[in-house]
């Protein structure tokens, strides 16, 4: 459920930039002004204040830095070791525009927020659907990575490959 209030709003914040950074800080000084009816010692409560106030904006900045991270995704669908090229694959990311790849193409694609879900789908010659794959990946702190989609098929726990650069 969070993850989905979460998505909502990236994808606001993402086409609204100007207007998530005005409300960040009407935020701010609306916190600024609850905090100035504390009565307790006023040298403290100014230092305090202070405290507080640059403690909330770094947690702020480092929430807006994990899920507005943007991470490109190598879609690989080349031989790999035991595991041969698929002769059609229908991916998508995060339920997005479906990438078409047939054997020994490689695609790139970008997504945003610290996890995605990849759905493929592995077609035969005749073009009928065999296997369908959905999985929720984690890229950390990378920014690229590389996911071979034959491993991914052929149940590889490690389908994820160092990035091309």
């Amino acid at each position: 459920m969070f993850e989905e209030y979460q998505k909502i709003i990236m994808d606001w914040v993402l086409a609204n930039p100007e207007c998530a950074a005005l409300i960040a800080c009407v935020v701010v000084f609306f916190l600024l002004y609850l905090l100035r009816g504390i009565s307790f010692f006023r040298f403290f409560f100014r230092w305090y204040q202070r405290l507080i106030i640059l403690a909330g904006l770094v947690v702020l900045g480092a929430w807006l830095f994990w899920i507005g991270r943007e991470h490109q995704i190598y879609l690989d669908n080349k031989t790999l070791d035991d595991y041969k090229a698929l002769e059609q694959v229908n991916v998508s990311l995060n339920g997005g525009e479906v990438v078409e790849l047939t054997a020994r193409v490689r695609e790139v694609r970008k997504v945003v927020g610290p996890k995605f879900e990849l759905k493929a789908e592995v077609f035969d010659e005749n073009g009928e659907i065999i296997n369908t794959i959905t999985r929720t990946i984690e890229p950390k702190c990378s920014k690229d990575i590389m996911i071979s989609l034959p491993a991914l098929a052929g149940g590889a726990e490690s389908f994820i490959l160092p990035s091309p650069r």
